[in-house]
């Protein structure tokens, strides 16, 4: 656990130096974007992103464009349990747990069919196997452990790391999407 920290830490401060944020950002959504996984979902599982983190907003404007469904988390409590809600715009959403825009669960619909979907998951860093650390909470572990559909880490191409220590109850992500490819996980994967 000392060790995720230390990691968390040094990858936090990694993200405030990050040059060209804006357009490594847009060259991540634009590889997912153009990729079958996008083209061939029905819906896309997003998250709003945070200041620091890789923004979305390219991908979720441009899915509704689409005329795909977009879906944000909502954090149900403090044990990691989240679940996911329908928007149809960013008006729909409210400040939520950790400060994030979550979805105003009183207006949007719950996602409970999740076949066809594409679901794009942030964290700090990546391992070339899927591996991710994320804020530590366990919310996007809890979640793919359950549902069996493609998933994305999204993570700057000089944020990937060797292999990242890992739990029993972290799950791995199908797919990494950086500003320079989309690739598929592997186990024997390293960078």
């Amino acid at each position: 656990m000392q060790m995720k920290n230390e990691l968390r830490r040094v990858f936090r401060e990694k993200r405030k130096q990050i040059s060209d944020k804006s357009a490594k950002d847009n060259l991540i959504c634009t590889n997912i974007l153009k990729s079958d996984l996008y083209k061939n979902a029905k819906q896309v599982l997003c998250y709003y992103p945070l200041a620091d983190e890789i923004d979305t907003k390219l991908i979720m404007n441009t899915a509704i464009a689409d005329g795909k469904k977009i879906a944000l988390p909502f954090c149900v409590d403090t044990n990691g349990n989240m679940e996911f809600y329908y928007i149809n715009s960013f008006d729909n959403l409210k400040q939520g747990a950790f400060g994030i825009m979550e979805p105003e669960v009183e207006i949007c619909e719950k996602v409970s069919d999740f076949r066809h979907s594409v679901c794009l998951v942030p964290g700090f860093t990546f391992d070339k196997r899927g591996f991710r650390l994320g804020y530590g909470k366990g919310y996007y572990d809890k979640f793919l452990k359950k549902f069996t559909f493609n998933s994305i880490g999204l993570c700057y191409n000089n944020f990937l790391s060797g292999a990242l220590p890992a739990d029993i109850y972290d799950e791995t992500v199908g797919y990494i999407a950086t500003e320079i490819e989309l690739f598929l996980c592997k186990e024997d994967n390293y960078v």
